[in-house]
C-alpha cells in the first residue's frame, strides 16, 4: 500500500504518458477554488526534488508578505483575504468584513502600545 504524503506536501502520480507529475497548492481563487503549480519529471525521484524546489520558492514567497512588523491590522486583513473568505459563506463574510474593519482601517490601537503581531500572541480568530 502506498504511504500518505502529510498535508502541504502537495501529490506525485505517474501520468498516461510515462511521466511522473507533482503538484502543489499555491492559494485559492475568489470562487474558493485552489491554485496550483506542477513540474513533470522523467522519474519519481526527479519528481520529488523539483517539487520540494517549487515549495522552498513558494515559502519564500509567502515569507515576503508576512513581515514581523506587520501592525495587527494589516495581519488581520492578509489572513481573512487568504485563509478565511474563500472558506465561508457570503452571509459571514460580511459579518467579518463589518467586525474587522475599524481595526483594519484605524492607525490609532487605543490601549496597545505595541500594536506589531509579535507583540499579540495567542489571537486567533
Amino acid at each position: 500500500m502506498a504511504k500518505r504524503r502529510k498535508r502541504g506536501d502537495g501529490s506525485v502520480h505517474l501520468r498516461k504518458d510515462g511521466r511522473w507529475e507533482g503538484r502543489v497548492v499555491i492559494g485559492y481563487d475568489d470562487n474558493g477554488y485552489p491554485k496550483t503549480k506542477n513540474v513533470l519529471a522523467k522519474n519519481k525521484k526527479e519528481c520529488l526534488q523539483k517539487l520540494k524546489v517549487l515549495k522552498d520558492s513558494l515559502k519564500k514567497v509567502e515569507l515576503e508578505r508576512l513581515s514581523s512588523d506587520m501592525c495587527f491590522g494589516a495581519w488581520l486583513d492578509h489572513w481573512y483575504q487568504n485563509q478565511c473568505k474563500p472558506t465561508i459563506g457570503a452571509k459571514t463574510q460580511t459579518d467579518y468584513e463589518e467586525r474587522s474593519r475599524p481595526i483594519v482601517c484605524s492607525s490609532d490601537f487605543s490601549g496597545m502600545e505595541d500594536s506589531r503581531s509579535s507583540s499579540v500572541r495567542g489571537c486567533s480568530a
